[in-house]
C-alpha cells in the first residue's frame, strides 16, 4: 500500500517564500563615478560593499560608439586620463565576474577657435559675452563640486541592507527545506 504524503505546513511556506520574487542582491555590484577636472577625466570603480574595483577594464566610448582608449584601473580602483577631443563620453567599467558599470560625462565643448586662433569674445576687444560668463561659471562649479559629488558617491556605498539579509536567510532556509522533503520522501519510498 502507497501512500501520499502531504507537504508539511512548515515546508510549504519555505517552499512558497522560496519562489516569490525578491529584490536583487546588490552586495557584488560594481559602480563608476567620474569627472573631468583640469582637462583630465578621473574615475573611481567600487563595488557596492566598498570594495575598490582594482585591475579592472575601462574603455572610453565616443558618442557613436567608437572607442576611444581603454586602460586599467589601479589598487585603489582609480585610473585618469586625458579627456578625450569629443562632446560627450561613455566610460564603461569591467570588473571581475563579469561586472559592469558606465557612466557619461559631457566633454569641454567650449574652446570653440576662429581660424585665427581667438575666441569671438576675445576678438571683440575683450569684452566677454554672456555665453562664456555662462561657460566659465559652469566650469568653475564643476570643479568646486567634483569633490562633494565623490563624496555623496562614496555615502552611497552600503553594505547589504536587513532585506537582503533576510532574504538570503530565506533561501538558505527554502533550500534547506527542500532538501529534507525530498530526503524523507525518498526514505518512505523504500
Amino acid at each position: 500500500m502507497r501512500t501520499h504524503h502531504v507537504l508539511p505546513p512548515c515546508l510549504g511556506i519555505l517552499l512558497y517564500l522560496l519562489l516569490i520574487p525578491s529584490t536583487p542582491a546588490h552586495g557584488h555590484k560594481v559602480m563608476i563615478f567620474a569627472y573631468q577636472e583640469q582637462g583630465r577625466v578621473h574615475a573611481e570603480g567600487y563595488f557596492a560593499d566598498g570594495k575598490k574595483a582594482q585591475d579592472s577594464l575601462v574603455e572610453v566610448f565616443a558618442k557613436d560608439g567608437t572607442r576611444l582608449l581603454e586602460g586599467k584601473t589601479d589598487d585603489k580602483g582609480l585610473i585618469s586620463f586625458p579627456m578625450p577631443d569629443a562632446p560627450e563620453i561613455r566610460i564603461v567599467l569591467t570588473a571581475s565576474m563579469g561586472h559592469r558599470a558606465e557612466c557619461t560625462l559631457k566633454g569641454d565643448t567650449l574652446e570653440d577657435a576662429t581660424p585665427g586662433g581667438l575666441r569671438q569674445d576675445q576678438r571683440a576687444g575683450g569684452a566677454i559675452g554672456e555665453e562664456r560668463i555662462r561657460a566659465i561659471v559652469s566650469e568653475e562649479l564643476d570643479r568646486k563640486i567634483a569633490p562633494l559629488a565623490r563624496e555623496v558617491a562614496r555615502l552611497h556605498r552600503r553594505g547589504p541592507s536587513l532585506t537582503d539579509i533576510i532574504g538570503g536567510i530565506g533561501y538558505i532556509a527554502g533550500i534547506m527545506g527542500l532538501l529534507v522533503y525530498f530526503k524523507t520522501r525518498r526514505k518512505d519510498t523504500t
